[in-house]
């Protein structure tokens, strides 16, 4: 079946659906689509990933929408997340429909409501294949849905969201994330923390991804640079930005 058709079928299955979008990016990990099949009514938008964000760095959340770090299990975002979800709905025991980009953190954060690990969470994007439905407490169970985006998004921006693997050509969007860390000085800070690497006199991507290889002592037969590999550390940590 479509994957946007089960999904429709799935929402009419739940009682509420949890739109979870990255903090560092929450209208561009909005999907439009999967709001307007779930209603006004039964929607809960949750963004995660508030752990990634710079100190002070505050975005704008939509109205009752809530701010909060799966990873960082905090008792209070929990409980709070736990009564938005109820509030929704009469029915007991709830069913909360987790939904969202690849790599948002669906799994990770029903792993925080249940208080274990439930739901299979992996950096890789795409790992949630299978509706699995899990009981958070006597008042509710939730199942995370495999991660979906608008059919039309260009590749450049899901690389960039994290959306998709792609890994067999980070070059490519390697390359496009240096030179973007070159031009931010926030994320310039980043990347020399991440990599333990100055970047003060590098003046294209290229400069950075070789501070990479250096560092990581990243080398190919005959002592040249290995920027493949480079690259591929580079689009691994893009995943732990402060923005992306």
């Amino acid at each position: 079946m479509d994957r946007w058709a089960a999904l429709k079928k799935l929402i009419r299955k739940s009682d509420v659906v949890v739109e979870v979008a990255d903090a560092r990016d929450i209208e561009g990990t909005r999907i439009p689509a999967a709001e307007k099949m779930a209603g006004t009514r039964k929607l809960v938008l949750v963004a995660n990933k508030r752990d990634l964000l710079e100190e002070g760095n505050c975005p704008k959340v939509p109205k009752k929408g809530l701010l909060v770090s799966a990873r960082e299990r905090n008792e209070k975002e929990r409980r709070v997340l736990i009564n938005t979800i109820l509030e929704r709905t009469s029915s007991r025991p709830a069913k909360a429909l987790f939904i969202g980009y690849p790599n948002v953190g669906k799994s990770t954060l029903i792993n925080m409501l249940a208080g274990r690990k439930a739901a299979k969470a992996s950096s890789i994007a795409g790992t949630t294949r299978n509706v699995q439905w899990i009981r958070i407490n006597e008042d509710l169970k939730a199942t995370d849905y495999r991660g979906i985006f608008p059919e039309n998004e260009a590749k450049k921006e899901l690389a960039r969201k994290g959306a998709i693997n792609v890994e067999k050509d980070a070059e490519r969007y390697a390359f496009d994330f240096a030179e973007k860390i070159l031009k931010r000085p926030e994320l310039k800070k980043w990347a020399e923390k991440r990599f333990d690497i100055e970047l003060g006199d590098a003046e294209d991507s290229e400069d950075v991804l070789n501070a990479i290889a250096v560092r990581r002592g990243m080398y190919l037969k005959g002592g040249e640079l290995n920027l493949h590999e480079a690259a591929k550390s580079l689009v691994r940590a893009m995943m732990e930005a402060p923005e992306i």
